[in-house]
């Protein structure tokens, strides 16, 4: 592989503030246009496509409910096998995802018997047969069924990033299946940070946003993304500066 070129890393790096300053103004916007709700304590179930998406995207919420006794439960539909720092085996990597979402869940006190590991392989969720996604949407439907949670969370349906979409869909799909009336929720992980000129967050979607107060559990949620070492070192600072943010946004469905 050929080195890159000064002009190849100055249009890398520009790329990456134009991106970090970008998903910083979109993010107060939708803060500015979205209506403040107060955490609750009605029961619920974060979907999550990696091991971390959780913790960036609804970790102060889950801290909250669980701070209240509310039972949440945390469902990671893949195995986070590509997400691999060079100093990880490849055989180590699926084992020390799972080992990193553990130690973050306990942080923000999901309990062991409240968190399902469902182990389909990282970044096949777009790409799943006819046949492999019924079977994922009727696992699915089994969990919610049996735990009928009053507030479902899943990534953005315009996150940018297959799987997170994919899971969105997945999950949509399941809530119907399973004939549940709950609310559903969506936590932004990508959706902020795209490209300008290529986000597919369309504006009036910004209208949609509601924001949750995390201040009181702000060290507890960084200490649980802090856990997910093996993924720090790839979050770009806009990503990570949206999710230590004070408030939370989510997006009503």
């Amino acid at each position: 592989m050929s080195k890159l070129t000064l002009k190849n890393r100055l249009q890398i790096f520009t790329g990456e503030v134009i991106r970090n300053i970008n998903s910083k103004v979109l993010f107060l916007t939708a803060k500015f246009k979205s209506q403040r709700i107060k955490a609750n304590n009605k029961t619920a179930i974060v979907f999550s496509p990696h091991q971390d998406d959780e913790s960036l995207g609804c970790g102060g919420t889950i801290a909250i409910k669980r701070s209240l006794g509310v039972p949440v439960k945390v469902v990671f539909l893949t195995d986070g096998r590509y997400g691999r720092p060079d100093w990880i085996e490849p055989e180590d990597i699926i084992q020390f995802r799972q080992k990193e979402a553990e130690t973050a869940l306990n942080i923000l006190g999901v309990e062991p018997s409240d968190t399902y590991f469902l182990g389909e392989p990282d970044g096949s969720l777009s790409q799943l047969s006819e046949s492999q996604r019924y079977d994922l949407i009727s696992r699915l439907s089994e969990i919610l069924k049996s735990s009928r949670p009053e507030e479902v969370y899943v990534p953005h349906c315009q996150d940018g990033h297959p799987d997170h979409e994919a899971t969105f869909d997945l999950v949509f799909a399941a809530i119907a299946h399973s004939g549940l009336e709950t609310e559903l929720f969506q936590y932004p992980i990508w959706v902020f940070w795209q490209n300008p000129l290529n986000s597919k967050l369309h504006r009036e979607n910004l209208t949609n946003a509601y924001r949750v107060s995390i201040a009181a559990v702000k060290k507890q949620k960084k200490q649980a993304i802090e856990s997910y070492k093996s993924q720090l070192r790839y979050l770009p600072y806009g990503v990570l500066a949206s999710s230590l943010n004070s408030e939370e946004i989510f997006f009503k469905r």
